[in-house]
């Protein structure tokens, strides 16, 4: 994608909108969890400490993406946990089941560059278009 992170910032103000692709529904979701925490802060700062094990599901792919980023916005804001790899582990239909790894925020060495308060489902989806996954995803800032 354009910065050459996996995402692409579509639209920054007053909501931010994110587009991600992916060759298959893991690398996508993979694609996007990271894009919510470097969205947030310096992922070079945060270290490997912590492995969390991620099981989300949904009535559809749009339900199921909405519910992967609520999950992960919660570890960060009920348990200040900046992640900064995943493991994909298995997907099903609407399900996916994965592990995240990083640490708890240290105010000493992150610096939270913007602050995401929530996901809009409403202009959040997921689907195959083609050969490839494509989301996109609205955050409240």
């Amino acid at each position: 994608m354009a910065n050459g992170r996996g995402y692409k910032i579509i639209k920054s103000s007053p909501e931010l909108i994110v587009k991600v692709v992916g060759k298959t529904k893991s690398e996508l979701l993979t694609k996007s969890a990271f894009a919510i925490f470097d969205l947030m802060t310096d992922l070079e700062k945060v270290q490997i400490q912590e492995r969390l094990p991620l099981e989300v599901e949904g009535i559809d792919d749009n339900d199921l993406m909405v519910n992967w980023m609520r999950e992960l916005l919660y570890l960060y804001q009920g348990s200040g946990y900046l992640l900064k790899e995943f493991e994909v582990h298995e997907t099903r239909e609407f399900y996916v089941r994965a592990e995240g790894r990083g640490e708890k925020y240290d105010p000493d060495r992150h610096e939270i560059q913007r602050e995401i308060r929530a996901v809009v489902h409403h202009q959040c989806r997921m689907g195959k278009t083609g050969e490839q996954w494509t989301a996109q995803m609205n955050f409240e800032l």
